[in-house]
């Protein structure tokens, strides 16, 4: 499961910095916006749907930086997926 940061977001402040996002919460909060999302390797790319312009960059953290995940959390994702 990767782990993505925020890099810079330069029109809109729904994203925190000190936060670390997963791929699907991103999804969600551009979904809820309107906003179209570019995921390519490493990096995720939020844009404005109109003038394709980038509202905020995500780059995927390295393995040592993530948080630890807890037991109790994968499993409520999973039942969150199935």
């Amino acid at each position: 499961m990767a782990v993505y940061r925020l890099t810079d977001r330069i029109f809109s402040r729904q994203w925190r910095r000190n936060k670390d996002y997963a791929e699907r919460e991103i999804r969600r909060l551009a979904r809820r916006r309107g906003l179209l999302m570019n995921i390519r390797k490493q990096t995720v790319q939020v844009l404005d749907p109109k003038t394709h312009k980038v509202v905020a960059n995500f780059q995927e953290v390295p393995v040592g930086e993530a948080p630890a995940v807890s037991e109790r959390l994968r499993n409520l994702a999973a039942l969150k997926v199935g």
